[in-house]
Protein backbone atom coordinates (compact mmCIF):
# COMPACT_ATOMS: atom_id res chain seq x y z
CA UNK A 1 0.00 0.00 0.00
CA UNK A 2 1.62 3.31 -0.92
CA UNK A 3 1.29 7.05 0.24
CA UNK A 4 -1.24 9.83 -1.72
CA UNK A 5 0.44 11.90 -3.75
CA UNK A 6 -1.11 14.62 -1.71
CA UNK A 7 -1.32 13.06 1.87
CA UNK A 8 0.70 10.27 3.68
CA UNK A 9 -1.35 7.24 4.57
CA UNK A 10 -2.60 7.50 7.93
CA UNK A 11 -0.37 5.34 10.31
CA UNK A 12 -2.32 3.27 13.53
CA UNK A 13 -0.78 5.08 16.50
CA UNK A 14 -1.80 4.47 19.74
CA UNK A 15 -5.61 5.24 20.97
CA UNK A 16 -8.20 4.98 23.66
CA UNK A 17 -11.40 5.34 23.82
CA UNK A 18 -13.93 6.07 27.55
CA UNK A 19 -17.10 6.74 28.54
CA UNK A 20 -17.98 7.98 31.61
CA UNK A 21 -21.33 7.80 33.05
CA UNK A 22 -23.37 7.30 29.92
CA UNK A 23 -26.86 6.63 29.34
CA UNK A 24 -28.78 6.05 26.30
CA UNK A 25 -32.35 6.50 25.69
CA UNK A 26 -34.43 5.30 22.93
CA UNK A 27 -38.36 6.10 22.99
CA UNK A 28 -38.30 6.56 26.43
CA UNK A 29 -36.22 3.67 27.39
CA UNK A 30 -32.61 3.25 28.70
CA UNK A 31 -30.77 0.93 26.64
CA UNK A 32 -27.78 1.97 28.27
CA UNK A 33 -27.39 2.48 31.89
CA UNK A 34 -25.12 4.56 33.86
CA UNK A 35 -21.97 2.95 31.72
CA UNK A 36 -18.43 3.97 32.66
CA UNK A 37 -15.44 1.92 30.95
CA UNK A 38 -11.75 2.65 29.43
CA UNK A 39 -10.60 0.93 26.10
CA UNK A 40 -6.88 1.02 26.00
CA UNK A 41 -4.48 -0.40 22.73
CA UNK A 42 -5.43 -3.92 22.33
CA UNK A 43 -8.48 -6.13 21.88
CA UNK A 44 -11.46 -5.64 23.60
CA UNK A 45 -14.38 -8.51 23.50
CA UNK A 46 -18.14 -6.84 24.22
CA UNK A 47 -20.22 -9.61 24.96
CA UNK A 48 -24.15 -10.09 26.28
CA UNK A 49 -27.34 -11.66 25.26
CA UNK A 50 -29.71 -10.07 22.10
CA UNK A 51 -31.14 -6.97 23.41
CA UNK A 52 -28.23 -6.26 26.14
CA UNK A 53 -26.92 -3.02 24.38
CA UNK A 54 -23.55 -4.46 22.60
CA UNK A 55 -24.62 -2.38 19.16
CA UNK A 56 -25.66 0.94 21.21
CA UNK A 57 -22.23 0.37 23.33
CA UNK A 58 -20.52 0.76 19.83
CA UNK A 59 -22.49 2.83 18.37
CA UNK A 60 -21.96 5.41 21.30
CA UNK A 61 -18.32 5.39 21.21
CA UNK A 62 -18.70 6.39 17.90
CA UNK A 63 -20.51 9.60 18.59
CA UNK A 64 -23.66 7.93 16.31
CA UNK A 65 -26.22 8.21 18.93
CA UNK A 66 -27.32 10.92 21.57
CA UNK A 67 -26.27 10.78 25.39
CA UNK A 68 -29.12 11.46 27.20
CA UNK A 69 -26.48 11.72 30.26
CA UNK A 70 -22.72 11.24 30.74
CA UNK A 71 -19.23 11.93 28.40
CA UNK A 72 -17.89 10.14 25.57
CA UNK A 73 -14.35 10.89 24.92
CA UNK A 74 -12.15 9.27 22.67
CA UNK A 75 -8.41 10.15 20.73
CA UNK A 76 -9.17 9.29 17.25
CA UNK A 77 -11.65 8.75 14.17
CA UNK A 78 -12.74 5.22 14.19
CA UNK A 79 -13.79 2.95 11.74
CA UNK A 80 -17.05 1.58 12.80
CA UNK A 81 -17.96 -1.49 10.67
CA UNK A 82 -22.06 -2.65 11.89
CA UNK A 83 -24.18 -5.23 11.09
CA UNK A 84 -25.36 -3.37 8.14
CA UNK A 85 -22.38 -2.99 5.56
CA UNK A 86 -22.71 0.33 5.11
CA UNK A 87 -22.20 0.11 1.40
CA UNK A 88 -23.53 2.33 -1.41
CA UNK A 89 -25.59 -0.34 -3.21
CA UNK A 90 -25.81 1.30 -6.58
CA UNK A 91 -21.86 1.03 -6.42
CA UNK A 92 -19.39 -1.70 -6.88
CA UNK A 93 -17.60 -3.33 -4.05
CA UNK A 94 -14.20 -1.82 -5.59
CA UNK A 95 -15.89 2.21 -6.18
CA UNK A 96 -17.09 1.58 -2.21
CA UNK A 97 -13.79 0.84 -0.59
CA UNK A 98 -12.33 3.67 -3.05
CA UNK A 99 -14.86 6.39 -2.25
CA UNK A 100 -14.17 5.49 1.85
CA UNK A 101 -10.13 5.69 1.08
CA UNK A 102 -10.54 9.42 -1.02
CA UNK A 103 -13.15 10.55 1.90
CA UNK A 104 -9.96 9.65 4.51
CA UNK A 105 -7.76 11.71 2.08
CA UNK A 106 -6.12 8.38 1.00
CA UNK A 107 -5.27 7.41 -3.13
CA UNK A 108 -6.54 3.81 -4.24
CA UNK A 109 -3.80 1.68 -3.82
CA UNK A 110 -4.37 -1.02 -1.90
CA UNK A 111 -7.99 -1.81 -2.60
CA UNK A 112 -7.55 -4.77 -4.76
CA UNK A 113 -5.23 -6.50 -2.72
CA UNK A 114 -7.63 -5.93 -0.27
CA UNK A 115 -10.69 -7.59 -2.21
CA UNK A 116 -8.85 -10.41 -2.95
CA UNK A 117 -7.54 -10.81 0.45
CA UNK A 118 -11.44 -11.48 1.34
CA UNK A 119 -12.43 -13.88 -1.69
CA UNK A 120 -14.08 -11.27 -4.13
CA UNK A 121 -13.57 -12.69 -7.68
CA UNK A 122 -12.26 -9.86 -9.92
CA UNK A 123 -15.67 -10.14 -11.49
CA UNK A 124 -17.62 -9.59 -8.74
CA UNK A 125 -15.32 -6.75 -7.57
CA UNK A 126 -17.27 -5.00 -10.76
CA UNK A 127 -21.16 -5.28 -9.75
CA UNK A 128 -23.47 -3.20 -7.94
CA UNK A 129 -22.93 -4.12 -4.50
CA UNK A 130 -26.80 -4.50 -4.26
CA UNK A 131 -26.25 -7.95 -6.70
CA UNK A 132 -23.88 -9.33 -4.34
CA UNK A 133 -24.84 -12.45 -1.90
CA UNK A 134 -25.40 -10.83 1.83
CA UNK A 135 -21.65 -12.77 2.55
CA UNK A 136 -20.29 -11.06 -0.20
CA UNK A 137 -21.38 -8.21 0.84
CA UNK A 138 -19.89 -8.28 4.44
CA UNK A 139 -16.92 -9.33 3.38
CA UNK A 140 -16.66 -6.24 1.20
CA UNK A 141 -17.21 -4.41 3.88
CA UNK A 142 -14.89 -6.06 6.23
CA UNK A 143 -12.11 -5.19 3.22
CA UNK A 144 -12.32 -2.03 4.75
CA UNK A 145 -10.24 -2.86 7.87
CA UNK A 146 -7.60 -3.33 5.16
CA UNK A 147 -7.76 0.04 3.46
CA UNK A 148 -8.79 2.13 6.17
CA UNK A 149 -5.87 1.54 8.79
CA UNK A 150 -7.50 3.53 11.36
CA UNK A 151 -6.11 3.47 15.45
CA UNK A 152 -9.41 2.45 16.34
CA UNK A 153 -11.74 0.05 15.17
CA UNK A 154 -15.27 -1.19 16.18
CA UNK A 155 -17.15 -4.00 14.87
CA UNK A 156 -21.02 -5.30 15.75
CA UNK A 157 -20.81 -8.75 15.44
CA UNK A 158 -18.21 -9.44 12.41
CA UNK A 159 -18.67 -12.71 11.92
CA UNK A 160 -22.15 -13.00 10.82
CA UNK A 161 -22.80 -14.77 7.73
CA UNK A 162 -19.18 -15.34 7.26
CA UNK A 163 -17.62 -18.95 5.78
CA UNK A 164 -14.88 -20.82 7.61
CA UNK A 165 -12.33 -19.05 4.54
CA UNK A 166 -13.65 -15.43 5.72
CA UNK A 167 -13.55 -16.22 9.49
CA UNK A 168 -9.73 -17.06 9.29
CA UNK A 169 -9.18 -13.98 6.99
CA UNK A 170 -11.23 -11.51 10.08
CA UNK A 171 -9.23 -13.46 12.79
CA UNK A 172 -6.01 -12.26 10.99
CA UNK A 173 -7.10 -9.06 10.35
CA UNK A 174 -8.33 -8.42 14.68
CA UNK A 175 -4.96 -10.00 15.58
CA UNK A 176 -3.15 -7.80 13.32
CA UNK A 177 -4.60 -5.35 14.24
CA UNK A 178 -3.83 -5.62 17.64
CA UNK A 179 0.09 -6.46 17.10
CA UNK A 180 -0.22 -2.73 15.56
CA UNK A 181 -1.18 -1.35 18.52
CA UNK A 182 -4.76 -0.52 16.89
CA UNK A 183 -7.34 -0.27 19.53
CA UNK A 184 -10.13 -3.07 18.26
CA UNK A 185 -13.95 -3.33 19.84
CA UNK A 186 -15.41 -6.23 19.00
CA UNK A 187 -19.18 -6.89 19.95
CA UNK A 188 -19.74 -10.75 19.17
CA UNK A 189 -20.93 -13.81 20.54
CA UNK A 190 -19.03 -16.69 22.01
CA UNK A 191 -16.23 -17.06 19.70
CA UNK A 192 -13.51 -18.58 21.39
CA UNK A 193 -10.85 -18.32 18.97
CA UNK A 194 -10.64 -14.64 19.95
CA UNK A 195 -10.41 -15.21 23.96
CA UNK A 196 -6.52 -15.79 23.37
CA UNK A 197 -6.13 -12.40 21.20
CA UNK A 198 -8.41 -10.49 24.05
CA UNK A 199 -6.83 -8.11 26.18
CA UNK A 200 -10.32 -7.80 27.88
CA UNK A 201 -13.65 -8.76 27.94
CA UNK A 202 -16.72 -6.47 28.77
CA UNK A 203 -20.11 -8.08 29.88
CA UNK A 204 -23.23 -6.50 29.14
CA UNK A 205 -27.02 -7.32 30.57
CA UNK A 206 -29.73 -5.19 30.29
CA UNK A 207 -27.44 -1.51 29.31
CA UNK A 208 -25.49 -2.20 32.19
CA UNK A 209 -22.16 -3.36 32.40
CA UNK A 210 -21.46 -6.51 34.44
CA UNK A 211 -18.12 -7.59 33.89
CA UNK A 212 -14.84 -5.66 33.09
Amino acid sequence: MHASATRPIMRPVQASASLRDVTVVFDDRPVLRDVTIDFAPGLTLIRGPNGAGKTTLLRAIAGLVPLARGARAIAADPLFIGQRTMLLRALSARENLTFYRRFRGLSADGVEAALAAWGISARDRDRPVEQLSAGERRRASLARIRTEPLAIMLLDEPFTELDDAASSELRTAIGAARDEGRTVIVATHAHPELDALAGATVGLREGRVIVE
